[in-house]
């Protein structure tokens, strides 16, 4: 891997994640203090509009716009035209981005904690969660088989990225322990960098374990598609929790409980998120996956 030269820390990608914004707002009044690193250093507030009127999004999710189809094609909503805009400005995404690390803070409202997310495609990127890890044992790992053109997460078009997902924390406020555990994320991330630049990276283990996603469920809906159950008491707060086939997973209105029916084990992440409530999604299933950095 060739030397990092510069690097991006993105806040309010989604507007009401106060989170990030906040830690951007503070990087950029100490930001004299990564002066003498060996890359550059700059923040970004990505969707400046949702931010104003402190909501996910105007028109449409702004990680979900980053696809080549969509940074190639003509602009159909607010999100649309303002990826474009941060793709001509630290992109364009692919081998010849300006950008070589994007770090993309996010919080969630379930119980995920530490949670850092990397991609297939990015074994920099799988290193630097390994290192992150060593020192914060309680952060997870999410792993994404994505196709680089398909991806459509803001952090895509850099060389390499991480996105930080830390919670539970409610959407449009900030928390104290919330804001810290994304700052020490977002500083080893950091260090990582500097380390890397510098040759002097740790050992780090030779095996990762690590989840990977399989798909997202719905939550129970009836014939008119309105949702008519929730997620059962026996999985709410449980993210990374072992599912067994025949476990308990939704309950309806009326109370009747709607067990797992997949086939295989798996585990649970951004259990009742409520930023899925629009699309009914009531969490994502996960598997277990080693990988050997």
């Amino acid at each position: 891997m060739a030397e990092i030269q510069r690097v991006l820390v993105v806040g309010g990608t989604h507007g009401n994640e106060k989170t990030g914004i906040q830690c951007v707002r503070a990087l950029n009044r100490n930001i004299d203090q990564f002066s003498a690193r060996s890359y550059t250093l700059e923040t970004l507030l990505a969707n400046t509009s949702a931010i104003e009127k402190n909501c996910r999004y105007i028109e449409q999710d702004l990680n979900r716009c980053f696809s080549n189809a969509l940074l190639n094609g003509l602009p159909q909503n607010i999100e649309q035209s303002r990826a474009q805009e941060i793709n001509k400005h630290y992109g364009p995404k692919g081998d010849n981005s300006a950008t070589d690390w994007i770090i993309d803070l996010h919080t969630t409202t379930t119980n995920m904690g530490l949670t850092l997310v990397v991609h297939q495609n990015d074994k920099a990127a799988i290193q630097m969660a390994a290192y992150i890890q060593q020192r914060v044992p309680e952060a997870v790992i999410f792993y994404e088989d994505r196709d680089p053109a398909a991806d459509n997460f803001l952090g895509s078009i850099a060389k390499h990225s991480l996105l930080i997902e830390v919670g539970p924390v409610p959407q449009g406020l900030l928390r104290w322990d919330i804001f810290q555990l994304t700052q020490t994320g977002l500083f080893h991330a950091l260090d990582f960098i500097e380390l890397y630049n510098t040759g002097e990276v740790p050992a780090l283990p030779e095996v990762l374990l690590t989840y990977e996603f399989i798909e997202k469920l719905h939550l129970p809906r009836d014939k008119a598609g309105e949702i008519c159950g929730m997620i059962h008491p026996a999985v709410q707060d449980k993210d990374y929790q072992q599912l067994n086939p025949g476990d308990p997973l939704f309950i309806t209105d009326e109370g009747e409980t709607i067990c797992y029916d997949g086939d295989e084990q798996v585990y649970t992440a951004f259990v009742n998120e409520a930023a899925y409530y629009d699309q009914a999604h009531g969490l994502s299933l996960m598997r277990k996956k080693t990988l050997c950095i």
